[in-house]
């Protein structure tokens, strides 16, 4: 055996166990069939690259360590760990498993697609796994076909459980010849951007992958290259099983969809929910489809992709447009809707309801005071009959409306309206009570020649005389529309204090402003802050009106996570969205723009800029959209325009 080149041949011993022949080789090492001298039965062992132990002896000792606490683990669905250590004689060191004489899923894959019962077998297995993982901490990162061995019996067994956590550090990686953790074809988009940060429900992506290629024959990305295979991962959307293989039960294909959620947050959450669903699909089919958790994907993905949408995040989530989506959901999971109807806006209803309310009782407050010492059922009645009551000086004789010319309506008497109930006479010494007067809505006070009889009679109401009981009703102000910059203040508000630099702003990643037709400025802002605590290490805040409404909240899970080099240079934010849309509607003279959209970014080696959309109307009053303008925030110079008005 030569050390030089880390050869390993037939017959050399190494630790206690004999080599036969080689089983296959990896980034981080190779596997040997081997015969135990002590015990005389059969073994794999693993034997970890000489290039890697012999550069980092600190690497290689916690190699061995991490293997002897996989040791404990005990289960019929993990391959055991039997020994490990380090062979004087040879340098190399090696970790000695179980021997399973099935072979690795791969090799079972060679010919095809499995039958779906025994790819579910498998995955049920491999679920057990996982739970046992779970519970010890354990996260794998490399669950693929050739980490999964059966056994003469068709047990499906997990190989390398506890070992792969041990090449995470910021230095080193095991796996892939170091280059990064995991296998490109078979791992999740959140480990391909940072496998340090990986969790069980990785592991049920990668297993989801798994579960894809034994239902369908091959994995659900493929590329020429590692990196092809990433570029594939990152920017194309999970497929479906049901494309392929028709004939595979709904549930099967549910299942395997929410395992393989690009978002996170949609896959099952942990191992146990897997399990779950996995032994019911395999006991009742399609028959308990409607008590699986993975029965509500198809739903939950297209409200999770809705509401990304709604904040500016791209959620690649599907291929397909969300009508689409919806159409192809099953009748049960669809919800009755009216496409034609507007969507409603929870908060601002809300908003409306109170703001009516209040005027309401206000505006009956004032009235009663209005009507003074008048009864209640008295008000009502000049409520709901407005007709003018006129003074006995303005009446008019009966007989010389007779002889006009024209017939007139004539008002009608009021009832006296006393200040006593009915049960208390009214007092003869007491003053008079005038008639109410009603001032006519929106009727001209016109003179009348009393030697004119076809004018009409429209009697000059005195003005209105406001006692120390009447309530004046407030006028509420206009709203006004605030810029980007002063509804950044309102956003800060709402942020933790941690949050907020000695500079007096927290970092600032970008600001979207939603276009708001027949509005020429947005009504609402969204920001996004840089927080590293937050999931994507951003946090947006949602302003309405100058009024939070949404605060603080994680984002959806983007492409890639926000970085320190992405936050906007306070020194750079000079030109407001307001000055903005000015110096765009500059570039468009005698146009009158009936909306807009912000967008507030730093693209790569560059100052950041708000990138503008114009509409206007057209002749039919519909809104066409002008084109884009992008403006530098430091100096308000014109970077670009495709701004152009209407034809």
């Amino acid at each position: 055996m030569s050390l030089l080149i880390g050869k390993v041949e037939p017959g050399d011993v190494i630790g206690r166990c004999r080599i036969i022949r080689e089983l296959g080789r990896g980034g981080v090492g190779t596997v040997y069939l081997a015969k135990h001298q002590t015990l005389q039965i059969e073994v794999a062992l693993k034997v970890l690259s000489p290039a890697l132990s012999l550069d980092n002896p600190g690497l290689a000792e916690r190699f061995i360590r991490e293997a002897q606490l996989a040791a404990r683990i005990r289960h019929p669905h993990v391959i055991a760990v039997m020994d490990a250590a380090h062979d004087e004689p040879t340098r190399l060191y090696y970790i000695v498993f179980e021997y399973v004489g099935g072979g690795a899923l791969s090799w079972h894959l060679r010919n095809g697609p499995l039958p779906e019962g025994k790819a579910l077998a498998i995955m049920t297995g491999i679920a057990h796994a996982l739970v046992i993982a779970e519970e010890n901490s354990i996260v794998h990162r490399d669950i693929k076909p050739d980490n999964i061995m059966l056994d003469g019996r068709g047990t499906a067994k997990l190989a390398d459980l506890g070992l792969a956590k041990h090449c995470i550090d910021s230095r080193t990686s095991l796996t892939m010849g170091g280059s990064y953790m995991g296998t490109p074809a078979y791992m999740s988009p959140e480990q391909a951007r940072d496998a340090k940060a990986a969790d069980t429900r990785d592991d049920i992506y990668s297993l989801g992958a798994t579960f894809y290629e034994c239902l369908t024959g091959k994995p659900p990305f493929e590329g020429e290259t590692p990196y092809n295979i990433m570029s594939e991962l990152l920017t194309k959307p999970s497929p479906k099983v049901s494309d392929l293989r028709p004939d595979i039960s709904r549930s099967t294909d549910m299942i395997c969809r929410k395992m393989m959620a690009k978002t996170r947050a949609l896959r099952y959450g942990d191992a146990r929910a897997l399990l779950h669903d996995l032994e019911h699909c395999q006991t009742h089919g399609d028959a308990g489809f409607s008590q699986l958790e993975a029965a509500t994907f198809a739903r939950d993905s297209i409200m999770a992709r809705q509401q990304a949408l709604r904040h500016g995040v791209h959620a690649p989530e599907t291929g397909a447009s969300l009508a689409d989506e919806m159409a192809n959901l099953p009748p049960l999971l669809r919800s009755p809707r009216r496409p034609a109807r507007p969507r409603p806006d929870p908060d601002g209803n809300a908003v409306r309801a109170a703001a009516w309310l209040v005027a309401l009782v206000l505006l009956v407050t004032g009235l009663m005071a209005l009507a003074g010492r008048h009864s209640l059922s008295s008000w009502l009645g000049s409520v709901a009959h407005p007709t003018p009551t006129l003074s006995s000086a303005q009446k008019q004789p009966e007989d010389q409306a007779g002889t006009s010319g024209t017939t007139h309506p004539r008002p009608s008497k009021p009832k006296p309206v006393h200040t006593a109930t009915e049960e208390t006479p009214p007092d003869d010494n007491a003053p008079p009570v005038p008639d109410v007067i009603i001032p006519p809505r929106a009727q001209p006070v016109t003179e009348v020649n009393p030697g004119d009889t076809n004018a009409a009679v429209i009697p000059a109401v005195p003005p209105l005389a406001l006692d120390s009981n009447t309530v004046l009703l407030p006028v509420a102000p206009p709203i006004v529309l605030e810029t980007a910059f002063q509804a950044r203040d309102a956003a800060e508000a709402a942020l933790p204090p941690g949050l907020i630099a000695p500079t007096g702003h927290a970092s600032l990643l970008k600001i979207v402003g939603r276009r708001d037709p027949g509005a020429a400025s947005p009504r609402v802002w969204t920001f996004y802050f840089y927080d590293t605590t937050a999931t994507g290490n951003a946090r947006f805040v949602m302003v309405r009106d100058g009024r939070v409404v949404k605060d603080g909240q994680d984002l959806p899970v983007a492409l890639s996570p926000w970085h320190q080099d992405d936050i906007l240079p306070e020194d750079k934010l000079k030109v407001d969205s307001s000055a903005a849309l000015a110096t765009a509607q500059a570039l468009l003279p005698g146009v009158a723009v009936s909306s807009s959209a912000f967008e507030l970014v730093r693209p790569k080696n560059s100052a950041p800029m708000w990138k503008l959309t114009l509409w206007a109307k057209d002749s039919e009053g519909a809104e066409q959209e002008l084109g884009e303008a992008q403006i530098l925030t430091d100096t308000g110079y014109v970077l670009s325009s495709t701004l152009k008005p209407l034809p």
